[in-house]
């Protein structure tokens, strides 16, 4: 079922034209896509989530990433606004520099998409040089959840 699945994704992935370079990887289907809100290409992963109980519901997920790369720029911006603004109350005043804008040095490096959720990598060059910020969207491109991940947590959950 596994393989299937994953070439129904691709062809329906490659099909829509949503991806370039679209390519089974293990479980899931990557390429590269332009976020066009954004104004950047980023890897996306498309995660059929196989090992579930239940069938992958690629519909969503091909509807998930293509609401994600044509997001408009007034609600992208409302995304990044409310995710610096998560970011700046929750970290203390000499955690991040008062020089540096979030909203402007955010940039969307990758996207994975589920059938339940989008989740949005940002680099943040001079933020977050040695981290990455996660954020969990809901389908409807609502923010849900926001995760710094910095080198060190990467290493420990590697050896896990």
């Amino acid at each position: 079922m596994t393989e299937s699945v994953l070439n129904d994704l691709l062809r329906r992935v490659t099909e829509s034209g949503l991806l370039e370079d679209a390519q089974i990887d293990e479980d899931s289907v990557i390429g590269s896509g332009h976020l066009d809100a954004a104004g950047v290409e980023v890897e996306v992963d498309l995660d059929p989530e196989i090992d579930d109980d239940e069938a992958p519901d690629l519909d969503a997920i091909m509807s998930n990433l293509k609401d994600v790369l044509s997001v408009g720029e007034e609600r992208w911006r409302a995304i990044v606004e409310e995710i610096s603004s998560d970011i700046e109350d929750a970290l203390d005043d000499d955690e991040l520099d008062a020089d540096v804008d979030l909203r402007t040095d955010l940039e969307a490096i990758g996207v994975g998409v589920f059938a339940d959720a989008i989740i949005v990598v940002f680099a943040g060059q001079t933020s977050f040089p040695d981290a990455l910020v996660h954020v969990q969207l809901t389908p409807e491109l609502e923010v849900e959840d926001i995760e710094i991940i910095g080198d060190d947590d990467e290493e420990d959950a590697d050896e896990d």
